[in-house]
This record gives C-alpha cells, sequence and structure tokens, in this order.
C-alpha cells in the first residue's frame, strides 16, 4: 500500500474536506490536541475537520503534540487526548508528536519512557499508537531499537528520495499544495493499511506464532511447498504479531515485523478464525490496465502462468497473467496463489 496523507492543523485554516477527497487524498492525520488537559489546549479546528473530513469520505488518524517532561505527564497527556477523540470516528493510528525543544535535555531514558507511557495507554484504549519524529530525534534522543520493536513509525524526513528508517507514514514535505486547503500543508505518503480493522479492543490484539516458523506472505493461500514465493518475513515461534483480519478460508492478515501480510490461520495464537477451505474464485481478467470492463474471468478451475507484478508507478498493484494463451491484468491482491498456478 502507498496511499497519500496529509496532516493539518488549526494552523491550515477552514479545509474544504469534500475538495480534498476529490483530489485523490483519503487519508488525514488530524492535529486532536496539544499539552495536558485544558480546554483552550485543544486544537480549535479540531471538531471541525474530524466531522467534515470523516463525512467527505476521508480515513482520519489524529495526533497530540507534547510538551511533556516525564512518563506521568505524557500518561496525562494520552488521557486528555483520548478524551478529546471520545465518540469520534477514528480509522488510523493515535500519534504521540515529540519534537519539543524543552524536551531535549531530558536524556533518552525519560523521553522513551515518555514515549512507552503515551503509546501503551493509547493502545489499552483500544486505539493503535505511532510515534511521529524526525531522524535528529530517533538517532540523538531517543532509545530508537526499543521503540521500533513495540511502534509504528511516522517519519518526518524531507528532502530525501527514500525514508531513512523503515516507516507506516512517511512524512516527506512540508510545502505540499491539495485542492481546498488554502496555503501550503504536510505531504505523507501512507505504507500500512488500517482500514480493515477499526479502532477498538480488538484492533491490533497481540497474537503469537505457534507450532513452527512460519512466513508472512504478501497473498494469502501460498503454502511452504512455494520455497520463496511471496515471503515478505520469517517469523519465528513466540514473536508477536498485531491481528487484522481473517480471510473467511483460513488465512489472516496480520502486522509483524514492521510488515502486513499473510499468515495461515493454524500458525497463530487466535481462536475462532476461519479453517482452510476450497474457494470457488472468479476474479476479472483485462486487456488493458485503463478498461473498466473485464474481458473475461479466472476461476478456481483454471490453469495460469504468473509472469510478473508491478511494484511501482501510477500502475502499481498490477500483475500480468497468462492464461489460454493470452496475456492479461490482474490486480495483484486478487490472484489466488494456489494449486492451479503454473511455473
Amino acid at each position: 500500500m502507498k496511499e497519500k496523507l496529509i496532516d493539518v492543523s488549526t494552523w491550515n485554516g477552514n479545509i474544504d474536506w469534500n475538495k480534498v477527497y476529490k483530489s485523490g487524498v483519503k487519508y488525514a492525520m488530524i492535529r486532536s490536541s496539544f499539552g495536558v488537559e485544558n480546554p483552550n489546549q485543544i486544537d480549535n479546528k479540531f471538531v471541525r475537520n474530524i466531522t467534515n473530513a470523516v463525512r467527505a469520505g476521508v480515513k482520519c488518524g489524529v495526533y497530540h503534540y507534547s510538551y511533556a517532561q516525564s512518563a506521568f505527564e505524557a500518561k496525562r497527556e494520552a488521557e486528555f487526548c483520548l478524551k478529546t477523540i471520545k465518540g469520534y470516528k477514528i480509522d488510523l493510528p493515535v500519534a504521540f508528536d515529540i519534537e519539543d525543544s524543552s524536551q531535549t535535555g531530558l536524556g533518552r531514558r525519560v523521553c522513551t519512557d515518555m514515549v512507552i507511557a503515551f503509546c501503551d495507554t493509547i493502545k489499552s484504549a483500544g486505539y493503535k499508537p505511532i510515534l511521529y519524529c524526525n531522524p535528529n530525534w530517533l538517532q540523538n534522543y531517543l532509545y530508537k531499537d526499543e521503540l521500533l520493536k513495540k511502534y509504528d513509525i511516522w517519519l518526518a524526513n524531507w528532502g530525501v528520495s527514500s525514508p531513512s528508517y523503515d516507516c507506516a507514514i512517511w512524512q516527506y514535505s512540508e510545502n505540499g499544495s491539495v485542492s481546498g486547503i488554502s496555503g501550503s500543508v504536510d505531504m505523507n505518503w501512507i505504507f500500512k493499511d488500517y482500514t480493515n480493522s477499526s479502532n477498538n479492543n480488538n484492533k491490533g490484539s497481540a497474537v503469537k506464532v505457534i507450532n513452527k516458523t512460519s512466513y508472512l506472505r504478501s497473498h494469502p493461500w501460498v503454502d511452504d511447498k512455494g520455497g520463496s514465493s511471496r515471503k515478505l518475513a520469517t517469523l519465528t515461534v513466540g514473536t508477536e504479531v498485531d491481528y487484522i483480519s481473517d480471510d473467511g478460508c483460513g488465512w489472516s492478515k496480520v502486522h509483524g515485523n514492521n510488515t502486513t501480510g499473510y499468515i495461515q490461520n493454524t500458525r497463530i495464537s487466535k481462536t475462532g478464525i476461519s479453517a482452510y477451505r476450497y474457494v470457488n474464485i472468479k476474479i476479472p481478467l483485462y486487456s488493458n490496465i485503463s478498461d473498466k470492463k473485464p474481458v473475461t474471468y479466472l476461476t478456481s478451475n483454471d490453469k495460469y502462468y504468473y509472469i510478473c507484478s508491478i511494484e511501482s508507478g501510477k500502475n502499481a498493484g498490477w500483475s500480468i497473467i497468462n492464461a489460454n494463451g493470452k496475456d492479461y491484468y490482474i490486480k495483484t491482491e486478487n490472484i489466488a496463489y494456489g494449486s492451479k498456478r503454473m511455473k
């Protein structure tokens, strides 16, 4: 996944969210609050932004700007943030924005403990936490290895061709232009799909890998006999992953090792999820990516040859297969890698 995301606050004025959505921006992080509990420290455009953005169809998360000087104060900030966002539809994470100059002299241990206090409080309330910071903060003011293992990262990293660290969201510019917003706006790429599971007490619940070392894969229905086919990460027994959703056919979507992918349900410690079952698929095939209607369909009984996937550019997310002697385009997410795939 790679989608445009903007982050906004009162400094962006009155936003026309319908225009934002129509421009192709479907994701936003909205400032909810800053500091400790005080009515004056709720962003004065938060209610307007979150209400109108959700109404327009934009998937939203929030961020809280921190002035905390201790883990105790960071926990209080989290509680204030939770009160502020209660009752609103939050599809994306709740971010702890740590960057204030008053915090740089506190030391790595204090700053790291503040992140943990805030994020764990957010997680306990059923939301997905995320840390917002820049590479300088990760390198010089935080114990980054400790935090990268625990939380997703929203990295502010401008003027580079790719982010300096693996991250779920990359803020790549502060000078973007988006229809519906006067002046410049922060621009981001969001790489992780949070929208398949809502922010509630079931979302992001930790499960463990059981039975044997397993592979996290880009698609379901790829067995271990496929060798390296579509492997994203190796997960050893006991590894904790965040559970996202069950595909109903014996596989689940999870997030682990900073990667989102699929794993067999028999390999994770979650009850009440589906067992493997045969699925009679009917997947549309296209002669050209721009075609609005498929020319034929791929079913469970059809044999096909996988050729390649388009991983970047405007056509990312499409693959090419050969079926019945002809090449077709297919949405990569729809490829069923199973017994009918020919090598």
